[in-house]
């Protein structure tokens, strides 16, 4: 996302490597072929999006999942009527039983969290490949401004530099900014599209037509859609290190969270999420996992040293003596577990701080 950059999720068949695309290759491709292929792209970019926020309302207006939202805003209130403001890891994961729960009994609906995340990904990179077009747009822009037509001012040339007045003595205005700005907007007549107030445009257009759908509480699906994409990252990362890397094999997706940063500025519901206090909740959350873990830790180091040291005074070669003493097993567990803890505490910091830069352009929604 902060580099602009596309990689390609699968190889083909014998390929070596993975094609890529970039602001520089793009913009190398609008220099050869010309800029009316960008309306044409933003406009397939908009229709695409609309499509797919269709599909995430018309999910969002099932009766089981907003009976689901509206059990869970209730609960929500009642926390912090109470004095809780921070909504708690073990609430996430009931959440998304229960939601996986009424998928299965419903007949109506067969899709889950997996696929919102999907959709909410597809809407992220849409809106990621909009922004790499028109920033590759004004790259070219910006390197037609060396070639610019010179200003055509009359008397500029006759005009004597300490006097203000040109040798015909006729009187010669200063060139200001705003006529600078006109001759080369004029030259260029290109102007600028405003891609996110127009892609902020189509989620309400879409909202209006889906009235029925529930999404004054699409927040209180975003912590079950973390840890859903938290999973799903990992699990995609370690097919990265298999021989036959299938298709969900990937190492980065910031999709996910340029789609969850748009959707909750377009609909006004930023700070209602920041109101969940879903990061601190993270935090806090490992942070506990993580001293548990290093109490067991060192219990069970304690128990090793202790037989080691049995070891050394029933035998006569010390060095033979410690190499023959194993970790246990509850031991190999907790280094497994102390690594997968660290590794779901990256990924979640890595949502949340490309959350945090997705935002850094929607200031204005």
């Amino acid at each position: 996302m902060i580099e602009q950059n596309f990689v390609q999720r699968k190889a083909e068949r014998g390929a070596k490597s993975l094609r890529t695309l970039s602001v520089k290759s793009v913009a190398s491709s609008l220099k050869q072929h010309g800029l009316g292929v960008v309306s044409l792209t933003i406009d397939v970019c908009s229709k695409l999006l609309s499509r797919q926020i269709a599909l995430l309302l018309d999910f969002l207006a099932d009766d089981s999942i907003k009976s689901l939202l509206s059990k869970e805003l209730r609960w929500i209130g009642n926390q912090r009527k109470e004095g809780s403001n921070v909504y708690p890891f073990s609430r996430a994961i009931e959440f998304a039983q229960e939601m996986k729960r009424v998928l299965e009994q419903s007949q109506s609906l067969e899709n889950g969290l997996d696929w919102c995340r999907s959709v909410i990904t597809e809407m992220g990179n849409t809106l990621t490949m909009a922004r790499m077009v028109r920033t590759a747009r004004r790259k070219v822009l910006s390197d037609e401004m060396p070639f610019l037509s010179p200003i055509d001012v009359s008397g500029v040339r006759g005009k004597d530099q300490g006097t203000g007045k040109s040798v015909m003595g006729e009187k010669v205005l200063p060139i200001t900014a705003v006529e600078v700005e006109e001759h080369i907007s004029a030259v260029l007549n290109k102007p600028d599209p405003d891609i996110v107030q127009s892609f902020t445009g189509v989620l309400k257009e879409a909202l209006l037509e889906h009235e029925d759908s529930f999404m004054s509480g699409f927040h209180c699906m975003l912590p079950a859609l973390c840890l859903c994409w938290m999973d799903a990252s990992l699990q995609g990362k370690e097919m990265m290190h298999k021989k036959n890397i299938a298709r969900g094999g990937y190492y980065t997706d910031d999709g996910f969270a340029v789609g969850l940063a748009f959707i909750l500025s377009a609909a006004d519901q930023r700070k209602m999420y920041d109101r969940l206090n879903w990061f601190k909740s993270i935090q806090s959350k490992y942070a506990s996992d993580e001293e548990d873990l290093i109490e067991r830790m060192t219990a069970e180091e304690k128990k090793k040293d202790a037989k080691i040291a049995a070891a050394k005074q029933s035998s006569w070669f010390s060095s033979s003596a410690v190499d023959a003493v194993e970790d246990s097993d509850e031991l190999k567990n907790l280094k497994m577990m102390e690594k997968r803890i660290e590794g779901n505490r990256r990924e979640m910091a890595m949502l949340f701080f490309s959350m945090n830069e997705a935002t850094a352009f929607l200031r204005s929604l």
